[in-house]
C-alpha cells in the first residue's frame, strides 16, 4: 500500500465528494425528517447497586433518526424482574420534556435484575442490574472516552457534550479527544497552531469544570493524528489535567509512534502523573496501523479500541464480523491490522469501545440513522462539522461504541487505574451489557490478566457470564484467535427474559501451546476473550461485547524445558 502524503488529503477530498455524489439523499425525504415519530424506549439504571441503594433511572424517548423524542403521549408501565423493588407501577414524561424522564428507584433481592417497559404494544427492557446484599468491592461504570467537538472537526461544543453525557445518556466517565492536527476539512498546521495556542487549554479548563468525583468523572486526552493515507490514529490519555502536555503528530520529535511513545515515557519519568495512549480503527484503510510494522509499545499502549461508529477492527469482514469497517476506504486488506494480528504478535492487549463520534452525544451517536437534517438551531448552535454533515450524506457507518470499567469507585483515578490494568471492556451503544470471564478465578484485569499454570498440560477452568440488554443470540470464547467454545442461544428478538443471560464453563486440558506471527515474534501464552452477540431485528444493528484477553502462560522453567 502507498502512504504518500502527495496523494493524503487531496485523495481524501476526491473520495469524499466521490462519496457525497453517490448516497446524496432524497430533498423530499429530507425535507419530511424534520419530524419524527416515536420509535423506541431506552432505559438506563447503573449496572451495580446494592440492596436498598437508591439510584436513577433514566428513560429516553428517541425517534426514528436517532433523536430524543418530546412526543410521547400515554403513560409507560413498568415491572420488575426484582418483586421487592422500590419502583412505580407507572411512568409519565413531565410536561414539556425534552425526552427525557427521570425517577428514583431501588432494589430490595440480591440477584440479576431488570426493569421491564410496555408502551403501545411494544416491550422495552432496561440494562441488567447486579444487585449485591451488601456495598459492592466493585462497581461496573459506563463511559465514552473518543468525541470530537468543534474544537477539531466535530460540531457542537464539549460543554454541551458533557452535559448531554451526563445528564442524558447518564455515562459515568466521559473524555473529549480532539484532533492536534488535521489532514482534511481543517489544513493541519492551522490546526495544529489553534490547538498549542488556546484550544488545548481550552480542553483542558471544561474537563476540570465537570469533574465531579462520585458523580461523573472526565478524563483528559487528545487524538494524535496521522494524515490520510499517511498512517493510524491514537487517542492519548493523561491521569491529570494540570501537567499533560501536547505532543503533536507534526513535531519532528514525536511524528511517529515510537518518537511519542518515547517522549511520553520520558514525560512519565519526569512527572507524578500516568499516561496511556490507544490505537483505534487499525484496519480502516485511510488511517492504517500495522501493529506488525511497529515497535509496538504495550506498556504506554495497553489497550485497543476494537469497536467505534467506524466498525470493528477485531478481525476481517471475510472472517464473519459483523460490523466490517464501512466509512473511508473501508477496511485494510492486508494482515496485521487487526486486534487478533496485535494478539497474535504477542502484544498484551485488552479490547475496549468508544463511539468517535464528532459531535455533542457522548454515548449516542447518529451516523447510522437514515438520512436527516440536522435542525436549524443545531446547525446555528453547533456548527459546520463531520456529524452534521455526515447526517444528511448518510456515511456508512455503524451505532458508536460503550467502554465498561471494572472499579471500586467513580473517580479520575480507580477509572485510569482500570485502564491501565485493562480491567475494562467494549461493547456496541446503546448496550451495557454484562460480562464476566475468568480463567482459574483470575478475571480480566488481575493479575495483569495472566493464568500461570504448573506446566503445559496443567488444566485449566473457563468460566463466562453474561446478562445482556436483549436475548442473546451467541457467546464465544475465542483462544489463539480461533473459535473454542460457544453458547447458542436465540435469534429471537421478543424472547423472554431467561433469554438474557447465560453462563457456561468448560476445562481446558489441550496443552498450551501459544500463536506465533512469525520467526521471530508470537506468544508462548494461549490468549482467550470472549465475544457476545445479541439476538436483533433484521433492520437493527445486533448488539455485541467483547472483553478480555486473558493470557495463560506455563511456567518459566516448564516452558524452557
Amino acid at each position: 500500500m502507498s502512504h504518500s502524503a502527495g496523494t493524503g488529503p487531496l485523495r481524501k477530498a476526491v473520495e469524499t465528494v466521490k462519496v457525497f455524489a453517490e448516497r446524496r439523499p432524497s430533498l423530499d425525504e429530507l425535507w419530511a425528517s424534520r419530524t419524527g415519530s416515536f420509535d423506541r424506549l431506552h432505559a438506563v439504571v447503573p449496572s451495580t447497586l446494592a440492596v436498598g441503594e437508591r439510584a436513577t433511572l433514566t428513560l429516553q424517548a428517541w425517534d426514528e433518526y436517532e433523536r430524543l423524542f418530546s412526543g410521547i403521549e400515554g403513560p409507560v408501565s413498568v415491572e420488575s424482574t426484582d418483586p421487592d423493588a422500590t419502583v412505580p407501577a407507572t411512568v409519565r414524561f413531565p410536561l414539556d420534556h425534552d425526552g427525557v424522564a427521570r425517577l428514583d428507584l431501588s432494589f430490595g433481592t440480591p440477584g440479576l435484575h431488570y426493569l421491564v417497559f410496555h408502551h403501545e404494544g411494544e416491550r422495552f427492557v432496561s440494562n441488567p442490574v447486579r444487585v449485591t446484599a451488601a456495598t459492592p468491592e466493585r462497581r461496573v461504570y459506563w463511559g465514552d472516552l473518543h468525541l470530537h467537538s468543534l474544537l477539531s472537526d466535530g460540531t457542537g461544543s464539549i460543554e454541551k457534550g458533557m452535559r448531554f453525557g451526563r445528564d442524558v445518556m447518564a455515562l459515568d466517565v466521559v473524555a473529549y479527544t480532539d484532533h492536534d492536527t488535521m489532514g482534511f476539512f481543517i489544513p493541519p498546521q492551522l490546526q495544529r497552531r489553534r490547538m498549542h495556542r488556546r484550544y488545548f487549554d481550552r480542553m483542558k479548563t471544561v474537563t476540570q469544570e465537570f469533574h465531579d468525583p462520585g458523580e461523573f468523572v472526565t478524563v483528559f486526552g487528545y487524538e494524535w493524528t496521522k494524515q490520510p493515507n499517511v498512517g493510524g490514529h491514537i487517542n492519548v490519555y493523561f491521569d491529570g489535567v494540570d501537567e499533560a502536555e501536547l505532543f503533536d503528530s507534526l513535531a519532528r520529535e514525536t511524528n511517529t509512534y515510537e518518537s511519542l511513545w518515547a517522549r511520553l515515557r520520558a514525560w512519565r519519568d519526569d512527572h507524578d502523573g500516568d499516561v496511556l495512549t490507544v490505537p483505534h480503527h487499525p484496519a480502516e484503510a485511510m488511517y492504517p496501523f500495522d501493529f506488525s510494522a511497529v515497535e509496538y509499545d504495550d506498556d504506554l499502549a495497553p489497550l485497543v479500541e476494537v469497536y467505534s461508529q467506524w466498525g470493528s477492527s477485531e478481525r476481517p469482514g471475510a472472517e464473519g464480523n459483523r460490523f466490517p469497517l464501512a466509512m473511508g476506504q473501508g477496511e485494510v486488506k492486508e494482515a496485521g491490522h487487526y486486534a487478533q494480528d496485535a494478539l497474535r504478535l504477542g502484544y498484551r492487549v485488552g479490547l475496549i469501545a468508544s463511539s468517535d463520534y464528532h459531535g455533542p452525544h457522548p454515548g449516542h451517536s447518529l451516523l447510522h440513522a437514515d438520512p436527516h437534517l440536522p435542525s436549524l438551531r443545531e446547525w446555528l448552535d453547533d456548527g459546520i462539522g463531520w456529524s452534521n454533515i455526515w447526517r444528511v450524506w448518510n456515511e456508512p457507518s455503524y451505532p458508536g461504541g460503550l467502554q465498561a470499567f471494572f472499579a471500586p469507585e467513580l473517580t479520575r483515578a480507580s477509572i485510569f487505574d482500570a485502564m491501565r490494568s485493562r480491567r475494562t471492556y467494549g461493547t456496541t451503544q446503546p448496550h451495557r451489557i454484562l460480562v464476566d470471564f475468568a480463567i482459574d478465578g483470575v478475571a480480566v484485569g488481575e493479575r495483569d490478566s495472566t493464568v500461570t499454570v504448573d506446566d503445559r498440560e496443567t488444566p485449566r477452568e473457563v468460566a463466562v457470564s453474561v446478562a445482556g440488554t436483549a436475548p442473546l443470540q451467541r457467546v464465544r470464547v475465542i483462544k489463539n484467535n480461533q473459535v473454542w467454545q460457544t453458547v447458542e442461544g436465540t435469534a429471537n428478538p421478543d424472547a423472554p427474559i431467561d433469554d438474557f443471560t447465560a453462563e457456561a464453563a468448560w476445562t481446558d486440558d489441550d496443552p498450551v501451546c501459544g500463536m506465533q506471527w512469525d520467526h521471530d515474534r508470537g506468544t508462548d501464552a494461549d490468549v482467550y476473550y470472549v465475544r457476545v452477540t445479541q439476538a436483533s431485528r433484521p433492520d437493527d444493528y445486533p448488539g455485541m461485547a467483547w472483553t478480555g484477553p486473558i493470557w495463560v502462560a506455563a511456567d518459566a522453567e516448564d516452558a524452557n524445558d
